[in-house]
C-alpha cells in the first residue's frame, strides 16, 4: 500500500487519510490557529513557492491563506512578480513568496519573469516545490534542479492535483521525485479541494528557524492595496482575452480615493503593446472592457468591503514588452 510506504519514511508524508472537508479548514483562522502575541510565536521564515507554469502555485497560496491574495489563471506566466503573502499561526509567521512559473523564455518579458523567479530564491529559509502527478520527473524540473546546485535550505515537494491522478500516477510521481534526493518531505495535496494544506503548514513550520515576526499580526501581504487591485484587473484581462494579448498587457493604478460617503474611486490604465491589442481589449462597442470592469469591481468591492467606482482606460504603450526599462517599470511593483 502507498500509505504504508509513505508513512515508513520512504517518501515523506501522506495526508489523504483526512476527508476533503476536514483538510479544507485552512488559513490563519480557518484551521483553528489563533491570533496570538508575538512573544508566543517562535518560528519565522521566508518560503519560496516554486514550480513550472500552471502547477497551481497561486491557487495553493490562496487556499492555504484562506483568502485571495494572488491572481490565478489557466494561462501560463500569469504571475510576473515576487509576491509576498503572510500567514500567521499560533506557532509561526510564514512569509510566502509566490514566484513566476519556470519556463523557457522566448521574449524579453519572458526572460524578466524568469529572472524574478530565480531572484526569489535569495535569502529564503525554505522552499515549497510544486509539481503535478505526472508519474515521473519531467525534464524541465531536472533542468531546474541542476541549476540550483546544492541549496542550503530545505525543499518540500508538494504533488498538487492529487485528486486528478489516475491509476498509479501519484505513487509513481512521489517515488520518482524522492529518488532525486532533493526533498526533505513529499506531501500530496489538492489546492482546489483543500486536501493536505494543514499538513503542509505544520510540516513546513518544523523546518523554519526561530525568530521575531517580520510583519504585524494583521498583515496579509507585503504589497499595498493598489498592487492587488492592479493585479485583479490584469487577471480579468488575462482570462477574457486570447492569443498574445494576455502576455502583452500591464495595469497601472493612476488614482485611488476614498470619499467621505465611503465610496472608493479608482482610476486605472490598461496598457497594451499594440493598437490591435487595444481594440481587442475594448471590444465591439466597448463590450469587453465593460465586462472586465464589472468583474474587477465586484471582486475589489469584496476585498475592500466598500462600494467602488472603477474607471478603466485602455492605452497603447508601444512595444513595452521589448523595452527592458519599461518592463522593469511596469512589472516591478513589489
Amino acid at each position: 500500500m502507498l500509505a504504508d510506504l509513505l508513512y515508513n519514511g520512504t517518501c515523506g508524508r501522506y495526508t489523504d487519510s483526512k476527508k476533503p472537508e476536514e483538510s479544507g479548514r485552512h488559513g490563519a483562522e480557518a484551521n483553528g490557529a489563533k491570533r496570538v502575541t508575538e512573544e508566543k510565536r517562535n518560528k519565522v521564515g521566508i518560503v519560496a513557492v516554486v514550480g513550472q507554469t500552471n502547477v497551481g502555485k497561486s491557487t495553493f497560496l490562496n487556499a492555504v491563506l484562506g483568502r485571495k491574495v494572488v491572481i490565478t489563471s489557466e494561462k501560463p506566466q500569469t504571475t510576473r512578480n515576487r509576491i509576498r503573502c503572510i500567514l500567521n499561526t499560533d506557532r509561526a509567521q510564514i512569509v510566502f513568496v509566490d514566484t513566476p512559473g519556470l519556463h523557457r523564455p522566448r521574449t524579453r518579458l519572458g526572460r524578466h519573469i524568469l529572472r524574478e523567479a530565480h531572484r526569489a530564491l535569495r535569502g529564503i529559509d525554505a522552499m515549497l516545490y510544486i509539481v503535478e502527478p505526472w508519474g515521473r520527473v519531467i525534464t524541465a524540473d531536472r533542468e531546474a534542479f541542476g541549476r540550483w546546485g546544492d541549496p542550503d535550505f530545505p525543499i518540500l515537494l508538494l504533488v498538487n492535483k492529487m485528486d486528478l491522478a489516475r491509476g498509479n500516477q501519484l505513487e509513481e510521481t512521489l517515488l520518482a521525485y524522492e529518488a532525486t534526493n532533493r526533498f526533505a518531505e513529499l506531501i500530496p495535496i489538492s489546492a482546489t479541494k483543500g486536501i493536505g494544506l494543514d499538513d503542509v503548514v505544520e510540516t513546513l513550520t518544523d523546518y523554519l528557524p526561530t525568530g521575531v515576526p517580520l510583519f504585524p499580526d494583521n498583515a496579509e501581504r507585503a504589497q499595498d492595496e493598489t498592487f492587488l487591485i492592479s493585479e485583479l484587473i490584469r487577471e480579468k484581462v488575462v482570462r477574457l482575452t486570447y492569443q498574445e494579448v494576455p502576455h502583452s498587457i500591464a495595469v497601472r493604478i493612476k488614482w485611488f480615493r476614498e470619499r467621505d460617503d465611503g465610496l472608493v474611486e479608482i482610476g486605472a490604465e490598461i496598457l497594451a503593446d499594440r493598437p490591435s491589442q487595444k481594440r481587442i481589449i475594448v471590444g465591439k462597442g466597448g463590450g469587453l472592457i465593460k465586462r472586465i470592469g464589472t468583474l474587477a469591481r465586484t471582486e475589489i468591492e469584496a476585498i475592500l468591503g466598500s462600494r467602488v467606482f472603477l474607471d478603466l482606460i485602455v492605452k497603447v504603450d508601444a512595444h513595452w514588452t521589448k523595452d527592458e526599462g519599461r518592463i522593469r517599470q511596469l512589472t516591478s511593483q513589489t
